[in-house]
């Protein structure tokens, strides 16, 4: 059985908070680098790309606390917080 490190070892995380500083920075590079008006876009490539990325994101939101939300928010540009609601 595969025992995760970060579980065994307490002082990794702050109170509360499950994420990684690592991962919450990717997840807000992909959030920051997020083209919010991909919906009027005319190639249907790009539209799938940044579709499937929203999708993606959306998903991981969804999987995460709300004090692994507040880790990200400040790394967020405010168009896109604003697009994922999380301003």
């Amino acid at each position: 059985m595969r025992t995760n490190v970060r579980q065994m070892n307490p002082m990794n995380q702050t109170q509360g908070q499950k994420i990684s500083q690592q991962r919450a920075e990717k997840i807000a590079r992909n959030i920051n680098a997020m083209d919010t008006d991909y919906q009027r876009m005319d190639d249907m490539n790009s539209w799938k790309f940044w579709n499937g990325l929203e999708k993606a994101l959306k998903k991981k939101l969804s999987e995460l606390s709300p004090s692994d939300i507040e880790v990200i928010k400040p790394m967020l540009k405010p168009e896109e917080a604003k697009y994922f609601n999380l301003i």
